[in-house]
């Protein structure tokens, strides 16, 4: 284990050396073994990603404890961010709308909150050199008073008194140094924690979990050949909804009855249509005197028109639905004016 953990980060700091000195030449060899890889398996090379920014986070969060950002682990973080925004970008087109915009928001989040790492915090050159001075001012007197009170020599003191003197500036200085930095790291753990949140959309109906449930159940439904061409094209119209309105929950732009109807959409409304239908033994068993068939294609009809409907409403982040909601609400408080047009 020893050994394997020695090989493994031998060949890591290799390869950081290699990246730093010639980063064009490198860049080019991944580029050319993994681009094919990449897209004969995009799916897999979406876990790849997701695996790599999960290995990010976890690398800040070790240097948050530490309180130090070791130049190696900061050139590893830029090298595997720079690869994942690129990785992305190459199989976006054959990922799912949903999946490859929560990619594209998390690694874009991570390369913005990620920017100042290996770069000193900012310059408070005159602060800090005061304190600093203020600390050995208060070292030296401390010392060599303490020893010219204990009866030593007024050159033995001094000179005693200096070398304690720095000797403790020094401690207490690089302990507020090591303090200040881990809590400048910990921000920026904490800000990658949150784009992780905003990458999943909201708290209470994650995205991307809905997105890979609402994709097994259209897959299931059209891989059973018991649809009519209504039930399909019902089944197809709201696929495309919930691609815009997944999209549009990541990016923060449904209002809570949005966010409500696209969860219970894809939770309860489209299973408790479909389940039940394709577990029939036979698809033209009467339901209200009719076929199930064509029950099953008007509810999923129904459940298209209510999607359709939110998809048409502008997004809450658009200025002219603000006005005309924060009228609506003063409407309903305090009445019409009696001047309204």
């Amino acid at each position: 284990m020893a050994v394997a953990r020695f090989a493994s980060r031998f060949v890591d700091g290799a390869l950081d050396v290699a990246h730093q000195r010639a980063p064009v030449v490198t860049e080019r060899a991944y580029r050319t073994v993994a681009g094919p890889l990449l897209l004969a398996d995009p799916a897999g090379a979406a876990q790849a990603v997701e695996a790599r920014l999960d290995g990010t986070r976890e690398r800040v969060a070790q240097m948050a404890v530490r309180g130090a950002v070791p130049s190696a682990a900061a050139r590893r973080v830029r090298r595997d961010l720079a690869r994942s925004r690129a990785d992305v970008e190459c199989i976006a087109s054959r990922l799912p709308v949903v999946q490859a915009r929560s990619l594209t928001l998390r690694s874009s989040a991570y390369s913005d909150t990620l920017q100042s790492l290996s770069a000193r915090p900012p310059a408070r050159a005159g602060t800090d050199l005061a304190w600093g001075a203020g600390v050995l001012g208060v070292s030296l007197a401390a010392w060599i008073g303490g020893l010219l009170l204990v009866g030593g020599g007024v050159l033995t003191a001094s000179l005693v008194g200096v070398l304690a003197g720095v000797v403790t500036a020094s401690f207490v200085t690089g302990a507020r140094t090591r303090r200040v930095g881990r809590a400048r790291i910990s921000a920026i753990a904490e800000s990658l924690a949150r784009a992780d949140l905003a990458a999943m959309g909201s708290s209470s109906a994650q995205a991307p979990g809905l997105d890979r449930d609402r994709r097994a159940q259209l897959e299931r439904a059209r891989a059973s050949g018991r649809l009519d061409q209504r039930g399909l094209a019902a089944l197809e119209a709201i696929d495309t909804h919930l691609d815009d309105l997944l999209v549009r929950l990541l990016e923060g732009e449904l209002e809570a009855d949005g966010i409500h109807l696209v969860q219970g959409t894809i939770e309860r409304y489209l299973p408790d249509t479909l389940e039940p239908f394709l577990a029939m033994p036979d698809r033209q068993a009467r339901v209200r005197e009719r076929p199930a068939v064509i029950e099953v294609a008007d509810q999923l009809t129904s459940i298209e028109a209510a999607l359709a409907e939110l998809v048409r409403r502008p997004s809450r982040n658009n200025l002219e639905q603000q006005l005309l909601r924060q009228g609506e609400f003063l409407r309903s408080k305090f009445g019409t004016p009696q001047n309204a047009s």
